[in-house]
């Protein structure tokens, strides 16, 4: 197989801007998402959640994320795994692929989360109009997780229909099979 092109999402655009724009992602999904539901929904009183209660919502969240990650290449019957390391006392996740993976099942695998879960806290939104503020942080937030997924599927769809992915420390490598 031969290298089509390496792709260094953080060198090309620098981790303090990729963070930014995906805070910046976040803050007005917020705002958008928020006016949007309260003006579909009415809500007589609003429920306090605990900090707690948050924080665990949160990691659930962003577990569930890397998993819809995974859930299409375990149906391709590919092997995939969730790495997790620890920088200072914040866990990083990522995504270990264990050989390449076709391109489209790699955007596939990019988009899932990005369908699955909102689709899940539209309908939370609805059926629920007193927990609309939570649900509302709580899809910001995978908003801001899908910016990056976004990212990484803009330079996977120039690639050539045939290719495959391949995961590195760095990014990923777009391989063509040699002819």
């Amino acid at each position: 197989m031969n290298c089509w092109k390496t792709i260094r999402v953080t060198q090309e655009y620098g981790l303090l801007r990729l963070i930014l724009f995906s805070a910046c992602t976040m803050l007005f999904s917020f705002l958008f998402y928020y006016l949007i539901i309260s003006s579909f929904t009415q809500a007589h009183e609003f429920v306090h959640v605990s900090f707690i209660s948050m924080i665990c919502s949160i990691a659930l969240l962003i577990a569930t994320h890397k998993l819809l990650h995974l859930i299409p290449i375990w149906l391709c019957g590919k092997k995939a795994s969730i790495t997790c390391k620890f920088v200072m006392f914040l866990p990083l996740t990522g995504i270990k692929l264990y050989e390449p993976i076709a391109r489209n099942l790699y955007v596939l695998s990019l988009i899932t989360p990005a369908i699955l879960l909102t689709m899940v806290g539209a309908f939370l939104s609805i059926m629920y109009p007193t927990y609309v503020a939570f649900i509302s942080i709580l899809t910001s937030i995978h908003f801001g997780l899908i910016f990056f997924d976004f990212v990484y599927l803009s330079f996977i769809v120039k690639a050539p229909k045939r290719s495959l992915v391949e995961n590195h420390p760095e990014g990923f490598h777009i391989l063509l099979k040699a002819s």
